[in-house]
């Protein structure tokens, strides 16, 4: 009955969010704020998705949890990260702000340690601990530092604030960045979310479909203090593009599930720290909302992955010709880059060079069967998502308003570097597979190059961990 309630009241939760976003969205209407709070169309959009997430999360548990014998303490922890989730979406305060901050870290660590038993989960959740404190630390030094220069206690001041383009406005900058480098998990401070899989379903889907976005929602946030610091846009566009070079071309080597969708959420997470980096924020709402909801079903449906696994063993597909590879991405590149000038006015080239390699790429596996009707078929297809793409984007910007990020071309050659090198591990491991070269760099990225046990000897060795058996007894 208890989860049955929660549900209910998490679904009418979301629908009093999304309307509230799309009320204070539209037509420049006034959000609303009081007693520290704030729901404006971001904040409101945020805590909708967390709503719906959750509503979602609370039925699968219902049926997870039915014989467990602590499901009344998951159900109790569940509730607190949720309340704590939605608590930080809201506020507009600084301190009520932080203190949610705190509260999801605290009551996700319960979960994290949900089975006591496990080593495993032990580790991950000590792991998520220390980093979890590095982050608050930092963010609290960053308020400080905010209503300290600019005499500032609210998130709503930041967009109307003259901010001066002094050395402490950096450092506060480069503080945010770090702490949404860490709540996001990108290199090296990556592992615990490889190892957090130990813990219930529910948790993971929780996890990566909305606590590990609210780096990206912080940096949305505070965007003004962001978008004339191009030192701490620096510092998120290198750590991010290195993280999303390696945990994608990583992905392609595991074969357990959920780990495998562990490392596309470090990858997916640094690709909207890359967007945030270049100054496409309403692309990067959009990534948020769109991850959160695929990540969630990913993980609620994992179970049924050997079944998947059966299906595609009877459709035995080669490889298509290598020349036909390249010649699709080379014709989607013009294609797209044609219709991008000739349609919109951009400045980065990165973002495109991101979607013609993903369509280029797809639409080449067409070649392999040679048939023209599924390769017109996969053109309808690419057509109508993109255009789907365009509108979510566009009706997004007439709900979110950012302020223009200044061009920095040198962001804009190091993503395309990335995005290439992405692109030149994957064909070479698909097509030179059994060459030497291939071997170790194959062994190499399935031990994701060792930086977890770099970061786990390093974590141990300042904090030690004290292991609990399934009595509670620590040793």
């Amino acid at each position: 009955m208890r989860w049955r309630i929660t549900a209910s009241i998490l679904a009418v939760f979301a629908l009093a969010f999304l309307s509230v976003s799309l009320i204070t969205g539209m037509g420049g209407a006034t959000a609303l704020y009081g007693w520290g709070f704030g729901l404006t169309p971001l904040s409101a959009g945020f805590a909708a998705m967390i709503s719906f997430i959750g509503f979602v999360v609370v039925r699968f548990a219902a049926v997870q949890m039915r014989d467990e014998h602590e499901g009344a303490r998951f159900h109790r922890w569940l509730m607190a990260v949720l309340i704590a989730i939605l608590f930080t979406a809201v506020s507009d305060h600084f301190l009520l702000f932080w203190l949610g901050w705190v509260g999801v870290s605290l009551s996700l660590h319960r979960l994290l340690v949900f089975y006591p038993e496990r080593p495993r989960a032990q580790l991950a959740a000590h792991k998520k601990f220390i980093f979890a404190r590095l982050a608050e630390t930092s963010l609290g030094a960053a308020l400080v530092g905010l209503w300290w220069q600019f005499d500032v206690l609210y998130i709503s001041e930041l967009s109307a604030l003259a901010l001066l383009d002094s050395p402490a406005t950096q450092w506060i900058a480069i503080l945010l960045v770090i702490v949404a480098l860490l709540k996001c998990a990108q290199l090296p401070m990556h592992g615990w979310l490889l190892q957090v899989v130990e813990a219930p379903t529910a948790v993971s889907a929780l996890l990566h479909a909305g606590i590990i976005n609210l780096g990206g929602f912080l940096l949305l946030q505070f965007s003004p203090l962001l978008t004339d610091a191009p030192v701490a846009r620096w510092l998120l566009a290198i750590v991010a593009g290195i993280s999303m070079l390696v945990a994608a071309t990583v992905t392609m080597t595991r074969i357990s599930v959920k780990v495998r969708l562990a490392w596309s959420t470090v990858a997916q997470m640094a690709l909207m720290l890359v967007e945030i980096s270049l100054g496409y924020y309403t692309l990067a709402a959009l990534h948020l909302l769109a991850h959160s909801c695929y990540k969630a079903y990913a993980f609620l449906t994992s179970g049924s992955a050997v079944e998947q696994r059966e299906r595609q063993r009877f459709v035995q597909l080669g490889l298509p010709p290598f020349a036909a590879v390249i010649g699709g991405v080379l014709a989607v590149l013009g294609l797209v880059t044609g219709l991008v000038i000739s349609t919109f006015e951009f400045d980065y080239i990165a973002p495109w060079l991101a979607v013609s390699l993903a369509l280029g790429l797809w639409l080449s596996t067409m070649f392999e069967r040679f048939r023209f009707s599924e390769l017109l078929r996969a053109i309808c297809a690419a057509v109508v998502w993109f255009g789907v793409y365009l509108i979510a984007t566009w009706a997004l910007s007439q709900q979110l308003k950012f302020a223009q990020a200044p061009y920095l071309w040198q962001l804009d050659v190091w993503i395309c570097t990335v995005l290439l090198g992405i692109t030149a591990v994957y064909l070479w491991l698909l097509y030179r597979p059994q060459s030497a070269h291939s071997s170790r760099l194959f062994v190499a990225l399935n031990a994701g190059l060792y930086l977890d046990e770099w970061a786990t000897r390093l974590t141990l060795t300042i904090w030690p961990l004290r292991t609990t058996n399934s009595k509670g007894v620590s040793s």
